[in-house]
């Protein structure tokens, strides 16, 4: 009988795994790919569909009649350029299709896009830097089908999320799309979803073909810096003609012609993206199945030989930060340069509109908007925020990388405490955050200060002091989460959060929220500093989050084992 017994256990034991434990469980690696990334796609794919859904029911309480409506879409139509930057150009926005592609679709490629850069840059990165490639790579299954089981398996999940988009809009349409031109059929809602999820791939798809040869940070980076280029070359090009020559570099220009729900499309465009996007993937899995199995160290820092960076803790974390801080840094200074930079032809433009200029007067009385400030104010401050939190998050994924790498077990064979460790390291990442704000301060500045409409630079300087502020307020947030529970969430709570403050805010402001709700956002506790208006007891809480975060980091380190 124990015989028998031990041989039915065997068999139960030796069983194939059946078709749903492959495609949707740990019965292959495709399936635990889709596994590991359901809950984020279930997530993203909801919160896309309510925002749609939220903008609908905002147009059709407010403008129920084609009258309405139409005037509406006059005023808007007359906005200078320069204030229609990150939505777009406007195309039929009189129809309900057309109005949700220009006020919330057309941003949603730049939120959809830091997902697929942050999961296709570790998608085999990452594994291959906590080894479990090594493990894998000695079943019977090729270098290449694990690459391509690990793709399908995050394109299952992005499939899921524009899923779920797809029936919030349509639900968006059906419900609340009651004037002539608002219906849509099955080709234009499927053209759109298409656009949207080659759009989300490409910035992910940069980043995992790069991956093998400089491991996840270096990716990271090159995906970021690949997608929010992209994104603000299109969406200034037409305002500022120094952008203008580098719109063919961009994807966002590249299909800007294809807005199914407007009525209008470019599938030539939607393409030809689509196949550089195969091309990106094909070149990534190439370079994996033909490179060998180490950690690539493409994107590592190497320390200057005189050991300027080697001398303890902080030196050693904040040299491992800096070459972060200082590309994100000269990135965000090189955009705001080409913002501050365009101050005298947006002046121009507006007096030459004189309604809209009494317009804005209107909602902001006691300021010079002809001036930088103002300008900056307006047309710069709110996108600035999201492109500085996320870069933020990546300086903050550095120092969790040592843990998550197992280079700390060996730091602290050192006579060193954790707790001098968490508040030396979490410092140095407070540091790296002041050199790149120093270096966007630096950028903004020198532009601003060669135009004749100049106005107050210490106001510019103290505005983007406080965007520095605010990331720093962030990295707490994800230290203090990193030393209490396990480092690898410390990043993706400060990208979370980021992104969470934002799209209340966006969400908030269409659906009109209570204030108070609108009020848990942080970014709105940081007043105008632009203009001079400071939110002081905003600044204070930052300020607060920024120490106590690394403060509680360094607590939490001390009471926990290392290497979760």
């Amino acid at each position: 009988m124990t015989a028998a017994a031990s041989t039915a256990t065997v068999m139960r034991q030796s069983t194939p795994p059946g078709l749903g434990s492959r495609l949707l469980g740990l019965g292959s690696v495709f399936g635990k790919t889709f596994r590991d990334s359901r809950r984020t796609a279930f997530v993203l794919g909801l919160v896309v569909a309510m925002i749609v859904i939220v903008t609908a029911v905002s147009l059709a309480q407010e403008f129920n009649t084609v009258e309405k409506r139409l005037a509406f879409a006059g005023q808007l139509g007359g906005l200078p350029p320069i204030f229609q930057g990150m939505l777009g150009e406007m195309v039929n926005i009189d129809r309900l299709g057309g109005f949700l592609s220009w006020r919330v679709i057309n941003f949603m490629p730049l939120i959809l896009g830091i997902w697929s850069v942050v999961a296709l840059s570790g998608l085999l990165a990452g594994e291959l830097n906590r080894g479990s490639l090594d493990l894998l790579a000695t079943t019977p299954r090729t270098r290449a089908r694990l690459a391509v089981e690990k793709v399908g398996g995050y394109l299952l999940a992005l499939v899921v999320t524009m899923v779920l988009f797809a029936v919030g809009t349509e639900v968006a349409i059906l419900a609340f799309g009651s004037l002539p031109g608002d219906t849509v059929d099955a080709r234009q809602l499927i053209g759109h979803t298409v656009w949207l999820a080659v759009m989300t791939l490409t910035p992910g798809a940069l980043a995992f073909a790069v991956a093998p040869l400089l491991g996840r940070g270096g990716a990271l980076a090159v995906g970021g810096i690949g997608l929010f280029a992209s994104f603000m070359i299109n969406a200034y090009a037409g305002s500022i003609p120094s952008l203008e020559s580098l719109e063919p570099i961009s994807y966002f220009s590249l299909t800007v012609h294809h807005r199914p729900l407007a009525g209008v499309e470019d599938w030539g465009a939607v393409g030809v993206l689509a196949a550089v996007n195969l091309v990106f993937l094909a070149v990534g899995l190439f370079l994996f199945a033909r490179r060998d199995m180490l950690v690539p160290t493409g994107g590592r820092f190497q320390p200057p030989s005189i050991g300027v960076f080697l001398r303890g803790p902080f030196s050693r974390s904040f040299g491992e930060r800096l070459p972060a801080a200082v590309i994100w840094g000269t990135g965000l200074a090189l955009f705001g340069a080409i913002i501050a930079g365009s101050v005298d032809e947006f002046v121009k433009a507006l007096g030459s509109i004189p309604q809209i200029l009494q317009m804005i007067r209107q909602v902001f009385p006691d300021a010079d908007i002809t001036t930088a400030p103002g300008f900056l104010q307006l047309a710069f401050f709110s996108e600035a925020i999201l492109f500085v939190s996320v870069a933020t998050a990546l300086i903050v994924a550095g120092w969790s990388s040592d843990e998550g790498e197992r280079r700390l077990e060996l730091v602290l064979g050192a006579p060193l405490t954790r707790m001098g460790w968490a508040l030396r390291s979490g410092f140095a990442v407070m540091v790296a955050i002041g050199v790149m704000t120093a270096l966007f301060i630096a950028g903004v500045i020198g532009a601003a200060a060669s135009q004749a409409a100049g106005g107050d630079l210490a106001a510019v300087a103290g505005g983007v002091a406080v965007l520095g502020l605010y990331a720093m307020a962030l990295a707490g947030v994800g230290l203090a989460v990193g030393g209490l529970v396990r480092p690898n969430l410390a990043a993706p709570v400060t990208l979370v959060l980021a992104i969470g403050f934002f799209l209340l805010e966006l969400i908030g402001s269409i659906a009109k929220f209570p204030d108070w709700v609108l009020d848990l956002a942080l970014s709105r506790h940081l007043g105008r500093p632009m203009l001079g208006d400071f939110d002081w007891p905003g600044m204070i809480v930052c300020a607060l989050l920024s120490i106590g975060g690394v403060l509680v980091c360094a607590i939490g380190m001390r009471r926990r084992d290392i290497g979760r």
